[in-house]
This record gives structure tokens, sequence and C-alpha cells, in this order.
């Protein structure tokens, strides 16, 4: 049997609910006169309901609140990796196309550079200098080919703003690395307001735009946020969504088909505001909403596509934790994956070619 299939044969043992075992037993029969003959009697006993991707191989990667970690499917192999990088934490990892390498944002330096943790050797290695007057680079995702990297650089100096209430960086711009030379290239510049940074970029699965989202700010508080794409070299930027929606922190669907958002992404918006996923087609059309939670006692935010796009994983918010949950990918009934702990920003790991 194939792993989608397994997969969706257990996806439908969880909908139906506990299967009942019958075991058929019968008492002795005597040979005495009049004996009647022996009657059946049925005795329920629960049979175990398998876990959805029970055996499945590959790693959802995550920030836990300290640092990156990897954990399976179905709850096992717990554990962190990419310490080694810098002194500080390591947080908002995305896999390369083959699955083999992380890419990730780092905290706490003097700078913040970006690095690559390598799976098979278990170490890390900054891919991009990050000099004068670069602050430090943050958001890191792979292009499709596997050649770039996309990220947002900061620049120097620090200035006021009145927009965010506070010191900002002068630019927050998208820029592209290749990782055969480590030349970077400017694609975007925010300066008027100053870093209106284009926020959680991710590619469309053919290379050529990416999607993501803008956060622009009134006296120190958010105004409206909307989705957006834009051509991979910095043209012919497009929004999707309106700005009363507040919708962020998108995904591009493996098929291309479908932009997957939420609305009050949670890295505005850490309390009090409903948050559900949306999809829309990339060019603007066609919204459905794919979870209806009514208050912000449980929260949908940061989706990712499964790379099969089968599925999407997300965080599910409650006042008390936030722990990563998936839903299939045209909406339903959500499956559970974290039950503990800070589980957040999950993405699904390509499968490694063999």
């Amino acid at each position: 049997m194939s792993a989608s299939t397994c997969r969706l044969t257990c996806r439908c043992v969880m909908r139906i609910g506990l299967l009942v075992a019958i075991t058929l037993t019968f008492a002795p029969v005597r040979s005495s006169p009049g004996a009647s003959a022996a009657i059946p009697r049925a005795e329920a006993t629960p049979a175990p309901t398998p876990h959805p991707f029970a055996g499945e191989t590959a790693w959802i990667a995550y920030y836990s609140g300290e640092g990156i970690g990897l954990i399976h499917p179905d709850g096992t192999d717990d554990h962190q990796v990419a310490a080694d990088a810098v002194p500080g934490e390591e947080l908002l990892a995305d896999w390369s196309p083959d699955g083999t390498r992380l890419v990730f944002t780092t905290r706490g330096g003097e700078v913040e550079p970006i690095y690559e943790y390598e799976l098979a050797t278990e170490r890390s290695h900054q891919l991009f200098a990050c000099e004068d007057p670069c602050i430090g680079d943050d958001e890191p995702v792979y292009a499709p080919d596997g050649k770039r990297v996309a990220f947002e650089r900061a620049l120097a100096p620090f200035v006021s703003d009145t927009h965010q209430g506070g010191e900002v960086p002068t630019d927050c711009g998208l820029w592209m690395g290749e990782l055969s030379s480590g030349q970077v290239t400017q694609i975007t510049s925010n300066t008027d307001p100053p870093c209106d940074r284009e926020n959680d970029a991710h590619w469309s699965p053919d290379g050529m735009q990416l999607t993501y989202w803008r956060d622009p700010h009134e006296n120190g508080q958010p105004t409206g946020t909307a989705v957006f794409t834009i051509s991979a070299d910095g043209t012919d930027e497009q929004r999707l969504t309106e700005p009363a929606m507040f919708a962020g922190s998108p995904d591009w669907s493996p098929d291309g088909n479908w932009i997957v958002f939420s609305t009050y992404p949670l890295r505005t918006f850490q309390c009090c505001q409903v948050s559900n996923l949306y999809r829309i087609h990339p060019d603007g059309t066609g919204m459905e909403q794919l979870t209806h939670y009514p208050t912000e006692e449980l929260r949908a935010t940061q989706p990712r596509y499964t790379p099969d796009g089968e599925w999407i994983v997300f965080t599910a918010v409650t006042p008390l934790s936030r722990n990563l949950w998936v839903i299939p990918s045209e909406g339903g009934e959500p499956i559970i994956l974290t039950t503990r702990g800070v589980y957040t920003h999950g993405t699904w790991q390509p499968t490694p070619a063999t």
C-alpha cells in the first residue's frame, strides 16, 4: 500500500470512530437429554485506533520557544537540532526541496545572519555575509530549484518611525541569495515608511512569484494587514485581500492553484483575536474559509501545505498552549499532532531523494 493510500485509509478510520471487534464464544455442549444447543454470545472489545500518520518517516520542523525541533507526525523522535549555529536562538526553519537541509533565522548575535543545517552531518553554517549596513537577515525560504534563498534583510541606520511607534531599520526588503556563490541581490526596498516589510514570503511552485503579507501601522497600532503576490524580480506587486480582513502568513499550494492564509496572524496579534484559515486563488478570486473557530479561545494560524498538497499544518493557539494540528487541504476535521510544550511554525519535510 502506498503512503498516500495508507494515509487516506487511516484518516477514514479516524473519522468513523472506534472499531468494535466482536468475538464469538460458545458455552460447552452437554450430551444430557433435553440439553439445548449452545447459544453464541457477543463480547464487544475496543480495538486500538491507529494514529493517522503512524509510521510516517518525514519530519516536521518547528519552533519550540527555545530553538528548532524535529518531530515525526505521529509524535515520535521529538528532538532539537541546529543548536551549534550561534549563541542565542534559532527559529523560522524552511526545508530545502530535496528534504536534506534546513535554512533558518538566528537571534541574539551582534548581527543576525541566516544559517543552513544539514541533516546528514548535523552541522550548521552561515549562508551569506551580513556586513555594514546589514543589521540582520530574516525569514529565509528556499526557491523551488533549491539553488536560491529568498530572505528579508534589514539595513542600518535605525530611524524613528511614528507609524510603528519606535526605532526601526531604514530599509527592510526582500533579497535573493545564490547558494553556489554566496552572492546576494536586493529585490525590493521599503523606506517610506521605513521597514514596511514583506513578511513570511513563500515561493510559487514554478519559482516565478512569491506571496507574503504587509503589516502597516499608525501610531504603533496595526491598521489592516493584507496578503500580496509579487514577481521574483520584484515587479508587479498585487494585493489579494482587503486590509480590513487582517490576513497574513500565506503559503502557496504545491499545485500552484491556491494560497492559504490566516486572519489576525500570530506574529502581530499574540492574543484576543479570532483567527481562522482561508484559501484564495493567486489571482485573488474564489476565496474559501477552511476553519470556523468562533472565539479567540481556539485560533488557527501559521498554515503550511504538506509537500503532497493533501494537508495543511497549522498552529492551534489556546490561552494555555500552542501546538501543531493538521487539516485536509480543502478543510475538514483537524488531527492533533502535538499536545504539550510549544510547537509553532510547523513545516513538513519533502521526501529526500534516494
